[in-house]
């Protein structure tokens, strides 16, 4: 088997796992709308965008720190839970991968790229707004948990996560505008954005803030 046709086989298994997944949002929410009288939405999506650092220096070694917009992808799924049909809450389970360069000066041995992968957990607010188009403001609280980071630069490579604080609090926005396919069933997309208040670099005399602005596509099944 060549490598072009195994790449082909698994993005049409991806697709078909993709449809699966799919179908059975679709059935499960409208079996369980016409059993029980609550209003749930589940969802899954994808997301790419930028990833970044605010750098505040605190000391003279600090000043010469200078972080490089890098990309971040990823995606997952998530659960709301509407208390009315303007006011809910959300959470869901994420990957994420992060990827930014990190200078100290203009020694070439000291150009480091960082490569994160973590898993995140939103605790957001919902208000909501029409019906067969939606148009959802999701804002709160953000954990993300980096559980494996590299750093390496042209000549070296090396596990970071002893240098850096793995976990990671902050806050969130989202807007996200949503059409609906059919009662239950909507195509969503919209910006997505995190900024995270725990330094990145463990003891330090300055201080790094990462955050993400990234653009996010998914889909909902209501159960209402």
């Amino acid at each position: 088997m060549t490598l072009v046709t195994y790449r082909k086989l698994s993005i049409h298994k991806i697709l078909f796992l993709i449809l699966l997944l799919i179908l059975f949002f679709s059935f499960y929410t409208s079996v369980h709308a016409q059993s029980r009288n609550e209003n749930f939405i589940l969802g899954f999506n994808v997301t790419g965008g930028m990833n970044d650092v605010l750098h505040r220096s605190g000391s003279e070694e600090g000043k010469t720190v200078n972080w490089k917009p890098g990309i971040m992808a990823g995606g997952g799924i998530f659960l709301e839970n509407m208390f009315t049909s303007h006011f809910g809450i959300h959470s869901g389970l994420y990957y994420a991968y992060h990827e930014t360069e990190l200078e100290f000066g203009d020694t070439p041995d000291a150009q480091l790229t960082s490569r994160n992968h973590s898993i995140i957990i939103p605790l957001y607010l919902v208000s909501s707004f029409g019906n067969n188009v939606r148009f959802d403001i999701l804002y709160g609280l953000t954990y993300m948990h980096i559980f494996y980071n590299t750093m390496s630069n042209d000549n070296d490579s090396t596990n970071g996560i002893q240098f850096i604080n793995y976990n990671q609090f902050g806050f969130g926005l989202q807007l996200r505008l949503s059409f609906a396919l059919n009662r239950f069933t909507y195509i969503y997309a919209g910006p997505h954005g995190q900024f995270y208040f725990s330094n990145v670099i463990d003891s330090t005399d300055w201080r790094d803030y990462m955050y993400n602005i990234q653009l996010e596509i998914g889909m909902l099944f209501k159960t209402f």
